[in-house]
């Protein structure tokens, strides 16, 4: 690993130590609630959510009926998610490269696990398990250089034709003040269209002038040869 991505974490550790943790939100993103029901994702299919940190959409997602993966380098954040079930810290289940813990199901919601280590290093054997993603938080939080490794890694998790929701962000100023991160349209289109199908589906800007856009994607088949 190279020493600006090992710099990189080493800032969302100190920002998860610290409290700076203003991207949080305990409340599921709305444009969550209003997008994912029209995907074809069906009850009990497993999602994938990069970089989850201990948001609520984790919750929202698992009292749909699906099996979340959640996949953070922060432990601290996936520690906050327990504490925010009121559930205690799960035994940590070691796998290569990570530290597994895993909520079980409850009345209302299905099972949520989290994978805590580098998302970069998830296997490429488990896209056979992957039914959906859906990304809040992941690509805004990198910056340029980790962009297209990040939308490389996503297409390798995916079988074809599976689905996800991604939300980009832009400003009304035009230096870029994060994380959360800039990506334009123009970057999103560069990244994902050699591996998904991208269709924009909403722009909601708030009062400090920052854009959410959220865009429906699905991967494409592999070119044959």
């Amino acid at each position: 690993m190279s020493s600006s991505s090992e710099q990189g974490n080493q800032q969302w550790f100190e920002r998860w130590r610290e409290g700076r943790i203003g991207f949080h939100s305990d409340s599921v993103q709305p444009l969550l609630a209003r997008h994912w029901p029209h995907l074809a994702v069906s009850p009990g299919a497993r999602v994938l959510l990069p970089l989850c940190g201990k948001s609520g959409d984790i919750g929202w997602l698992a009292r749909q009926g699906h099996c979340v993966l959640g996949v953070e380098l922060v432990g601290e954040a996936v520690r906050g998610w327990f504490e925010a079930q009121e559930e205690a810290l799960p035994s940590a289940a070691s796998r290569t490269n990570f530290d597994r813990f895993v909520s079980p199901a409850q009345i209302g919601r299905a099972a949520v696990t989290f994978d805590v280590g580098n998302f970069f290093h998830l296997e490429a054997a488990l896209s056979d398990k992957i039914d959906a993603f859906y990304d809040r938080a992941a690509l805004i939080a990198l910056p340029p250089a980790a962009r297209q490794r990040y939308a490389l890694k996503l297409a390798e998790l995916c079988r074809p034709d599976v689905e996800g929701l991604l939300i980009s962000l832009e400003r009304d100023e035009r230096r870029d003040q994060g994380p959360p991160h800039v990506v334009t349209d123009d970057e999103v289109h560069r990244l994902f269209a050699p591996n998904f199908v991208l269709e924009k589906l909403e722009e909601q800007r708030d009062e400090r002038g920052m854009t959410d856009i959220v865009w429906r994607l699905r991967r494409r088949a592999p070119l044959s040869c």
